[in-house]
C-alpha cells in the first residue's frame, strides 16, 4: 500500500506542476513574446474545395505582423497544425480576420481565436469577420465571446463593412467590397507608410474579348479563346491602385473567371497601378497538378505589367519595411 500511496502522490504533484505550467503558457501568458519582427508569412495558399480535400497546398491563410500588430487573415482548416509547424505564437496575436464563409478561409479560425484569446480565459484581440458569417454561426457563438459560460474570454467582434475603417491600434483597416458569395471583404491595410491590399477571392473580369467577338464570362471554364479584358469591377481595381504590395487570390490563370480573380485579370487590374510588388495565392489543385505552373504564372503577370511579382508557396516569409518599401 505504501507504493501505491507513493504513486498516488507523485501523480498529484506532478499534474498539478504541469497545470500550473499549461496555465502559464496557455492562460496567464506572463511572458508575452514580443518582437520588433515585420513581415509576411504565407501559412497556406491554397484555395477551393480540391486544396482544402487534399491541403496541396495547404488553406491556413496569411499572416501579417508589424511590431505591435499580428494579425492572422482567412485561416482555413489547416491553420492550427500549420501554427504547430511555423512556431507561431498563437497568444501574440491581436487579429484575426475571416473574409468570407467558404471553408478555405474560416474553417480553421476557432482554434485560432483560441490561442489569441488565451484558451479564451482573455478578453484580447479583434475577429473581424461579415456579419454573414457571425450571424450564421460559422464562427460559433462561443469563439465569438458570448455564452462562455466558465470560460470569461473572447475577442472583440467587428462585423465588417464596406468603406468603413477598423482602427487596430496603429494599423488601420478598411474593407473593400468582393464579388464571390454572399458577403465577402478583401481590405486594404495602412501602417506608418506601407499599404498592402488584399482582394479577397472575387470575380473581376466581366466580359471579354475573342476571335468571335466579345462574350459575356459565364459559368465555365477554362476559357480558351481569350483575347483581352473588355468589362470589368472598376471598383475593385480602383480600390487597389495606389497599395504597395498586392496579395490577389488567383485561383487559376484562365478558369473560374465568373468567382475568381484569374492572373489573366490580374494583370488588367495591375495595369496602370503604382502596385511594388504583387504576390499570388490562393492556388487551386489544378496550378500544381499535374503540373506546378505558380511560377509560370507568377512570371506571366510579371512580364504583363512590369510588377514584380511572386509566386506565394507554404511557408514563404517575406520581411517588411513600414517606413519603405
Amino acid at each position: 500500500m505504501m507504493e501505491i500511496d507513493r504513486l498516488d502522490r507523485e501523480l498529484r504533484e506532478k499534474t498539478a506542476y504541469g497545470i500550473e505550467l499549461a496555465r502559464e503558457r496557455f492562460r496567464s501568458r506572463k511572458n508575452l513574446q514580443s518582437t520588433k519582427e515585420n513581415y509576411l508569412l504565407f501559412a497556406g495558399t491554397g484555395g477551393n474545395p480540391e486544396a482544402v480535400l487534399t491541403q496541396t497546398p495547404h488553406t491556413a491563410g496569411f499572416i501579417i505582423k508589424f511590431e505591435e500588430f499580428f494579425m492572422w487573415v482567412d485561416p482555413g482548416p489547416s491553420a492550427i497544425m500549420r501554427a504547430r509547424e511555423l512556431n507561431i505564437d498563437l497568444g501574440s496575436l491581436t487579429a484575426v480576420y475571416i473574409s468570407h464563409g467558404h471553408q478555405d478561409h474560416y474553417g480553421g479560425a476557432e482554434p485560432i481565436i483560441e490561442g489569441m484569446c488565451w484558451g479564451m480565459f482573455a478578453r484580447r484581440g479583434f475577429l473581424l469577420a461579415p456579419g454573414k458569417v457571425l450571424d450564421d454561426r460559422m464562427i460559433s457563438p462561443f469563439h465569438q465571446g458570448i455564452n462562455t459560460g466558465f470560460y470569461s474570454g473572447g475577442p472583440e467582434v467587428v462585423a465588417l463593412k464596406a468603406g468603413v475603417p477598423v482602427e487596430l491600434g496603429t494599423a488601420v483597416l478598411t474593407p473593400v467590397k468582393a464579388y464571390h458569395g454572399e458577403e465577402n471583404y478583401g481590405f486594404i491595410l495602412k501602417y506608418k507608410n506601407l499599404t498592402i491590399g488584399y482582394t479577397s477571392d472575387t470575380n473581376y473580369i466581366l466580359s471579354y474579348k475573342s476571335f468571335k467577338g466579345i462574350k459575356k464570362v459565364e459559368r465555365m471554364g477554362p476559357v480558351g479563346d481569350f483575347i483581352e479584358v473588355e468589362g470589368y469591377r472598376e471598383d475593385i481595381k480602383k480600390a487597389y491602385e495606389g497599395v504597395d504590395i498586392l496579395i490577389a487570390n488567383v485561383t487559376a490563370h484562365n478558369s473560374w473567371m465568373h468567382r475568381h480573380l484569374t492572373t489573366l485579370g490580374l494583370v488588367h487590374l495591375l495595369q496602370g497601378s503604382k502596385v511594388k510588388l504583387a504576390f499570388l495565392t490562393h492556388f487551386n489543385y489544378c496550378c500544381l497538378y499535374p503540373e506546378d505552373l505558380r511560377e509560370k504564372m507568377a512570371r506571366y503577370v510579371e512580364e504583363k505589367t512590369g510588377i514584380k511579382t511572386l509566386a506565394g508557396i507554404d511557408g514563404l516569409k517575406i520581411e517588411l519595411n513600414p517606413e519603405e518599401l
